[in-house]
């Protein structure tokens, strides 16, 4: 049986000048198939040493990228609990977007000494009522 590829980490090319950059973080082209319609985009901040996430969803996937600052990011697949850390860097060279797949709990620390930015893009729209969120703790 064919191995499924881990995390998908892609570099994003920064347009830079004096006013500061441009990414261009994901593309409906980017989508898998049967993805191409438009979900929901969200941004979220983190203080100075604090952490979010630690949990996983078993539908949803989240692209994931930091726009400000430096977070850490742990991720765990729940079934073989196989483990990857990643660094996003918005000082970077390039920035790095991240795949977040289903059943891969994830957890976000800012490692900066600033607020942090992510900005992420899920494919489906967030229902207070059905969240497919499961506290899975990692940080």
């Amino acid at each position: 049986m064919p191995t499924e590829k881990r995390n998908e980490i892609v570099e994003l090319k920064k347009m830079e000048d004096k006013r500061g950059f441009l990414v261009e973080f994901l593309s409906a082209p980017e989508l898998p198939e049967g993805m191409e319609k438009f979900s929901q985009i969200y941004v979220t901040t983190l203080a100075p040493g604090s952490i979010r996430g630690n949990h996983y969803h078993k539908n949803k996937l989240e692209w994931v990228g930091a726009v400000a600052g430096k977070i850490r990011v742990l991720l765990e697949n729940v079934a073989t609990g196989e483990k990857e850390e990643i660094i996003l860097d918005s000082g970077d060279k390039t920035l790095k977007r991240v795949l977040v797949k289903a059943s891969v709990a994830h957890a976000y620390e800012n490692v900066a000494d600033c607020t942090s930015v992510l900005v992420v893009y899920t494919n489906e729209v967030y229902d207070p009522a059905h969240t497919d969120t499961y506290e899975h703790k990692l940080l």
